[in-house]
C-alpha cells in the first residue's frame, strides 16, 4: 500500500441529575437539515466547556463484539495512512483547464463495495466540491475502515448552496456521520435520541474511541488544517489536548468545538480552500 504514512501518535447521579435538569431548561431541538425547510446558520462557536446535552439512549443490541467477547477498539498504534484509495472520480471540465473552484470541483464517487455510505438525505448535486475535500474524505473513511474492520463512515452533503444548507456553499464543508457511535442518533422526523446515558462505561468508552479515531484522522491527513463542531465535551478536551502535544495547530484550524444542537450526531468538518489532494494509497 502506497501514500503517505504519519507516525503521529494519531457520573455521579447527582451531577447527572443536575446536568439532565439544566438540559431540560434548554430549549429543543431544531430539525435535521432536509426536512427542515429553515436554514441551518453558519457556525458560531460555542464553550467547549458548556454543560453536555442529556444522554437517555437504549443499548444497540446490534454492537459488534469481537471473538474474545470485548467491544472492538482500533490498533493502538497510531501510524495514520494518508492516502487517497484509487477510485474514478468524476470532475467538471475547469478541473482540466486548471481552473479553480468553482470551475473546477469533484464529485465523491458512488459509494465502492462498503467503503462509506452517503446519507440518506444528501442528493447527488450536493455530492460536489473542491478536491481537496473530496480527496480527505476518501482518504478518511479507508482509513477508518482499515483501523475498524466491519465499520465505515457515512457522508452527508458537500456543497450544498441554497437555503437549506447555507454554510455549504464554498466547497471547503461536508458532515461525517458515524451512526451508532457519536453521542446522538438522528432516526428522521426531528427525533435525536441520546446514545450513550444507557450504555455501560465500557461501550461509551469504545464508542468514544471510534469517533476520536475519525477526528484524529482528517487532523493527521490535513496537516492539522481542519475544524470540526461536535457538541461531545467529553471528546472535545482531549482532541484538543491530543492536537497541541501532535504540534498541529495552524492559523485555520481550531480543532474543534461546539456548535448547536445538530452537532451531536454528526461532524461539521471545515477545511481551507487551498487543501490539496492526497496522493493515492
Amino acid at each position: 500500500m502506497s501514500g503517505r504514512t504519519w507516525l503521529r501518535v494519531g457520573a455521579p447521579i447527582a451531577i447527572a441529575a443536575l446536568v439532565a435538569i439544566g438540559i431540560a431548561a434548554s430549549g429543543h431541538f431544531v430539525g435535521e437539515a432536509r426536512e427542515e425547510p429553515s436554514p441551518i446558520p453558519a457556525p458560531t462557536p460555542t464553550d467547549a466547556g458548556a454543560p453536555a446535552p442529556e444522554d437517555a439512549g437504549v443499548v444497540d443490541a446490534a454492537w459488534r463484539y469481537d471473538s474474545q467477547g470485548e467491544l472492538a477498539r482500533p490498533p493502538a498504534s497510531e501510524d495514520y495512512v494518508c492516502g487517497q484509495p484509487q477510485l474514478e472520480i468524476e470532475q467538471t471540465e475547469g478541473c482540466a483547464a486548471g481552473r479553480p473552484y468553482p470551475a473546477c470541483r469533484w464529485r465523491l464517487p458512488d459509494p465502492p463495495g462498503e467503503l462509506y455510505e452517503i446519507w440518506r438525505n444528501t442528493t447527488d448535486d450536493h455530492r460536489w466540491a473542491r478536491p481537496g475535500l473530496v480527496s480527505l474524505v476518501l482518504t478518511a473513511a479507508a482509513e477508518y475502515q482499515r483501523r475498524w474492520p466491519g465499520e465505515h463512515l457515512t457522508v452527508g452533503d458537500l456543497d450544498a448552496p441554497g437555503p437549506r444548507h447555507q454554510t455549504h456553499d464554498r466547497g471547503v464543508d461536508v458532515d461525517l456521520y458515524l451512526l451508532e457511535a457519536m453521542i446522538a442518533r438522528n432516526e428522521g422526523g426531528r427525533r435525536y435520541p441520546d446514545n450513550y446515558a444507557h450504555r455501560s462505561r465500557r461501550e461509551v468508552r469504545a464508542l468514544r474511541a471510534r469517533v476520536m479515531d475519525l477526528a484524529k484522522i482528517l487532523a493527521t491527513c490535513a496537516d492539522g488544517r481542519i475544524r470540526i463542531y461536535y457538541n461531545d465535551p467529553d471528546l472535545i478536551h482531549p482532541f484538543r489536548e491530543w492536537y497541541r502535544e501532535r504540534g498541529l495547530e495552524t492559523p485555520f484550524s481550531h480543532a474543534m468545538r461546539m456548535h448547536n444542537p445538530l452537532h451531536r450526531f454528526h461532524f461539521h468538518l471545515s477545511v481551507p480552500d487551498d487543501l490539496a489532494p492526497l496522493p493515492p494509497r
